[in-house]
C-alpha cells in the first residue's frame, strides 16, 4: 500500500500462435447439447434464466470473471487498480480483443454497455447490486483512454468485483451494434468465443465458433482462462422430457446431457457414457409467499418447516447422494459451518400444534411446480405428502415452466417448488432472498434487520467476519421461515463415449470450450 493506492495486478496474456495451432488436431465439426428448456432471450442479463446464462457465457464476456477456486479473475481487463479508498476501480483492458462484427474492444464500448445496464429501462436482472439499492452506487463509468475504464463508487464496497462477475448478472462487455437506433434489443455482438448464428424458438440455438477470438494465457478456470473453441458449432436442443433427454443421448443425437436421472447412471455408464457427479451451489427450495394471508402467521411457516423432513426430501431427490441444507450458503461454500444447520427439527406433532394456535382450519395451500426436469414436481408431491400427514391441505398445481418463474419474479404464488441457479458468494444468494417486497415481488423475505446485516456483509472483505454476519443472517432465518431451504442439487451430467474435455464445476452452468470429438 503506497500513498493510499492498492494496486492489484492480474495479468492475462494473450495465447501463442504457436500453442493454439497445436491444438489444430481437436477441431470437432459439432457438438449437440441438450437443454431442459429453451432459453428466455439472447439479452445477456435481461429476461433471463440458467439456460440462458449458460448459452451466452460462451457468446459474450466481462470484465472480470470466477476461477473455479470462486476466486475473481480478469477477463476482457488485463488488470486493475483500486483507489480512492475503494472507492474507484481502473480496469486496464486486454490488447488485441475483437467484437464478433471485427470491430476492436475499446473503453468506448464498456462505457456504452455498463450505462445501459445501469438505466432502468434496460430491466438488467442485476441492477440492484449497482445503483445502492442492494450494493454500492456506481456514480459513473468514466474512458480516459481506450484501454482505461474507470468506475466511480458511491462507497467502498466488498461485494463490487464479486456482483461484476456474478453468472446470474452476465456483465457482458457488448457492442452498440447489438441494439437498433431506438435502443431496442437485437442480438448480442459480444467478444467470446462463439457466434449466435440461429434460434428457432422452442426447439434449437446454434453458435458457431468465432474464427476471430484470441483466448487468454492458461487452463479453462471457472469462467476465466483459456477459452479454446475445439467444435465448429455448438447446437443447443430444448428437451424438456427426461427420458427423451436420455434416449437422444443413448442413440448419438446428442452429445452432452447436463441433467440425467441419478436412476439411470447405471445403465448409462453400461453403454459406454460417461457420467460426472457434480455438487453445486444451487438450491432447491420451497418458496413461502410472507405477505399471503395465511402465510404471514409465521407460526404456520414454522409448522410447514417442522412438518417437512428436508433429509428424506433431499436423498429421495438426488437418490442418495446428497444431504439436506436449509440455509443459503451452499454446503460447499468456504463459508459453510456448523451454524448453517440449525433447522426447526421435522416433528409433525409440533407442526399440528402450531396449525391450531395459528387458527388454521383447512384453507388449501397451493403449490406451483412444474414438469421442468430438476426436481421441480417431485419435491412438490413429496412435500404435498409431509404437509398432508401434519393436517395442511395442499394442492398441486402444475404450470409451464415460463409461467411458473413469471409467477416467482411477479410474487404471485403461496407456496412454490422452485431451484435458485449458483450464487457463488453468500451475499448474492441471500440478496436473492432479502429486500422490499413492494419493489422486489421476487424477494421472499422482506425484514429491515436482515437487509442490515446483508448490506454488513456486502461491505466487508474480511472472510471471519462476513462468516460471523452469515451465520446471524440464518439464525433469523430458521426463526423467521421465510422460506423453506431444501438441499444443493448435486448435478449428474453425462456425454457420449466420443466427447473429450468435458469437465463439470461446482457454479453448474455448463462450457463447452474445451470440448471435443475423437
Amino acid at each position: 500500500m503506497t500513498g493510499g493506492r492498492k494496486i492489484i495486478i492480474l495479468a492475462a496474456t494473450l495465447l501463442t500462435v504457436g500453442g493454439a495451432l497445436a491444438q489444430e488436431g481437436r477441431r470437432t465439426d459439432a457438438l449437440t447439447v441438450a437443454l431442459i428448456s429453451d432459453i428466455r432471450s439472447s439479452n445477456p442479463g435481461v429476461n433471463r434464466d440458467a439456460n440462458s446464462d449458460t448459452v451466452l457465457h460462451h457468446v459474450v464476456e466481462g470484465l472480470v470473471a470466477y476461477r473455479e477456486d470462486l476466486s475473481v479473475a480478469p477477463m476482457l481487463a488485463e488488470s486493475w487498480l483500486v483507489e480512492d479508498g475503494g472507492r474507484t476501480y481502473r480496469f486496464r483492458l486486454r490488447e488485441g480483443v475483437s467484437f464478433h462484427n471485427g470491430a476492436p474492444l475499446t473503453s468506448a464500448e464498456v462505457v456504452w454497455s455498463w450505462r445501459r445496464y445501469l438505466d432502468p429501462k434496460t430491466l438488467w436482472a442485476c441492477t440492484r447490486f449497482f445503483d445502492g439499492t442492494q450494493g454500492p452506487k456506481v456514480l459513473d463509468v468514466e474512458a480516459p483512454d481506450p484501454r482505461t475504464v474507470v468506475f466511480r463508487l458511491q462507497e467502498a464496497s466488498g461485494l463490487f468485483l464479486i456482483a461484476m462477475a456474478n453468472l446470474q448478472c452476465n456483465a457482458a462487455i457488448l457492442h452498440p451494434d447489438s441494439v437498433g437506433p431506438d435502443g431496442a434489443w437485437r442480438a448480442p455482438i459480444g467478444t467470446g468465443p462463439y457466434v449466435l448464428r440461429d434460434w428457432q424458438r422452442g426447439r434449437q440455438i446454434e453458435l458457431a465458433r468465432f474464427s476471430g477470438y484470441r483466448p487468454a494465457e492458461g487452463t479453462r478456470d471457472g469462467m476465466a482462462g483459456a477459452k479454446i473453441a475445439y467444435a465448429e458449432r455448438l447446437r443447443f436442443l430444448a428437451i424438456t422430457d427426461a427420458s427423451v433427454m436420455k434416449a437422444a443421448l443413448l442413440t448419438g443425437n446428442v452429445d452432452v446431457v447436463p441433467v440425467l436421472s441419478p436412476n439411470d447412471v447405471d445403465d448409462a455408464k453400461a453403454r459406454g457414457v460417461q457420467v460426472s457427479v457434480q455438487s453445486t451451489f444451487a438450491w432447491q427450495v420451497m418458496l413461502m409467499q410472507t405477505r399471503d394471508p395465511l402465510l404471514a402467521d409465521m407460526r404456520m411457516r414454522r409448522a410447514i418447516a417442522h412438518a417437512v423432513d428436508l433429509r428424506e426430501v433431499a436423498q429421495s431427490l438426488s437418490f442418495g447422494l446428497a444431504g439436506p441444507n436449509p440455509a443459503a450458503v451452499p454446503l460447499a461454500s468456504p463459508y459453510y459451518g456448523s451454524a448453517f444447520a440449525a433447522w426447526p427439527a421435522h416433528d409433525p406433532a409440533a407442526a399440528k400444534r402450531l396449525l391450531k394456535e395459528a387458527g388454521y382450519a383447512g384453507q388449501p395451500l397451493r403449490i406451483q411446480t412444474s414438469t421442468r426436469p430438476g426436481g421441480y414436481f417431485d419435491a412438490a408431491v413429496m412435500i404435498q405428502a409431509m404437509l398432508a400427514e401434519a393436517g395442511i391441505n395442499a394442492k398441486l398445481e402444475t404450470l409451464e415452466w415460463a409461467t411458473q418463474l413469471q409467477n416467482y419474479n411477479t410474487g404471485k404464488f403461496q407456496l412454490s417448488s422452485f431451484v435458485y441457479s449458483s450464487r457463488l458468494d453468500p451475499a448474492l444468494g441471500y440478496a436473492s432472498l432479502i429486500g422490499d417486497k413492494t419493489r422486489f415481488p421476487f424477494a421472499q423475505w422482506d425484514d429491515p434487520q436482515a437487509k442490515a446485516l446483508l448490506d454488513a456483509a456486502k461491505a466487508s472483505s474480511e472472510p471471519a467476519e462476513r462468516g460471523r454476519l452469515f451465520a446471524s443472517l440464518h439464525q433469523r432465518m430458521a426463526d423467521a421461515v421465510p422460506i423453506l431451504g431444501i438441499y444443493n442439487p448435486v448435478e449428474v451430467s453425462a456425454a457420449g463415449p466420443r466427447v473429450r474435455g468435458y469437465k463439470t464445476w461446482p457454479a453448474g452452468n455448463e462450457r463447452f470450450w474445451g470440448v471435443w470429438k475423437e
